[in-house]
């Protein structure tokens, strides 16, 4: 899973194989929420401040999200030898 940012007692992070759109998951130790790249949050527990600041974290990260949501889900492939 690729860990792309943390702050206080949360981080963000992109998880390998899963469903389209593109998102990623803010993991917090009072929940977790599901933030999609322009901004919409599927909040499960997490504070609202920090809700807030990872869905912003987000929208101004979108180039970093994108390359490591393609690196998890279309490895290389391997060679055949």
């Amino acid at each position: 899973m690729g860990k792309l940012h943390a702050q206080g007692n949360w981080l963000i992070r992109v998880q390998g194989n899963e469903h389209p759109p593109v998102h990623v998951h803010a993991l917090h130790p009072d929940g977790r929420a599901i933030i999609y790249l322009e901004g919409t949050v599927l909040n499960a527990g997490v504070p609202p401040a920090v809700s807030t600041d990872a869905a912003a974290w987000v929208v101004a990260n979108t180039e970093v999200i994108l390359a490591e949501w393609e690196r998890l889900h279309n490895p290389p492939a391997r060679s055949q030898t």
